[in-house]
């Protein structure tokens, strides 16, 4: 927010500004919703990379449908019996995201895999979608 009665130094450090970045940075908040993802694209498909660190297989799911991949987690973090909780950093969340592709895609040619944190989703372009290569004949 800018005040025009403010010095430079209140302006770069408004505590408006202050708390939205520390909003960013609580655990369990705007980060759970909306994790990371890179979208790559090549002549047969799409690779899909989304950082889900702490996340296993079994709260993930995968759903892909004509030209729609829809990832979506779910963690519910139990209290341990017969121990007090001083600070929990980790919280139980859920999130879902639909990536929208411009062609049809192959949802049994789809293959996800999780790695250290990190799942890659291999989704292909419908046959009817993939480029094809014409053969020039002579007149």
């Amino acid at each position: 927010m800018w005040y025009p009665w403010a010095s430079d130094f209140d302006r770069l450090f408004s505590f408006s500004d202050l708390f939205r970045a520390l909003d960013r940075a609580r655990p369990g908040q705007a980060d759970a919703a909306e994790p990371p993802t890179t979208l790559l694209e090549t002549a047969e498909g799409y690779e899909l990379r989304v950082e889900v660190p702490g996340v296993t297989q079994q709260e993930l799911t995968l759903d892909v449908h004509d030209q729609t991949v829809t990832l979506s987690a779910r963690r519910e973090l139990k209290k341990r019996e017969g121990y007090a909780t001083h600070r929990a950093e980790r919280t139980s969340f859920a999130w879902k995201r639909a990536f929208n592709f411009p062609a049809k895609l192959d949802a049994e040619r789809t293959v996800a895999r999780l790695d250290h944190g990190v799942l890659t989703v291999r989704v292909a372009k419908a046959p009817e979608n993939q480029p094809r290569r014409v053969p020039i004949g002579i007149a």
